[in-house]
């Protein structure tokens, strides 16, 4: 079954980053292609979407047990915007449940990877 976007107000069918939407097992995106495309700056989000990215990572209060290296008070108050990443929580891909999705910067989420093994390597991603 397809999953549907992250995003508040989207409902729309998520685009797959291995595979086809016709595979047996395709590994889905967390974002429509059109709210992935928005979240570049390629374009708006339609009216009524909610992003799921703040744009601050949720480990800026350490609650993964390390600390995140970004001050993100300084990064707000000079205006600089920084990416974040969509992390699973409990380590799956596939799991795209909001409950289990959460926003990171790149540094907390390979950290946060590294420590509870699922990561383990580029794109090897624990099954």
């Amino acid at each position: 079954m397809r999953p549907t976007c992250i995003n508040k107000g989207c409902g729309s069918g998520v685009a797959t980053s291995a595979g086809s939407i016709h595979d047996d097992n395709p590994r889905w995106r967390v974002h429509c292609g059109h709210c992935q495309a928005a979240s570049w700056g390629k374009w708006p989000h339609r009216n009524g979407v909610t992003p799921f990215k703040s744009g601050r990572c949720s480990n800026a209060d350490s609650s993964l047990g390390f600390p995140c290296v970004i001050d993100w008070q300084l990064v707000e108050s000079a205006g600089i915007k920084i990416s974040t990443e969509v992390d699973h929580k409990n380590g799956n891909p596939a799991d795209n449940r909001k409950k289990n999705l959460q926003e990171l910067c790149s540094i907390c989420h390979k950290e946060k990877g590294k420590q509870e093994g699922d990561y383990d390597g580029w794109k090897n991603y624990r099954q």
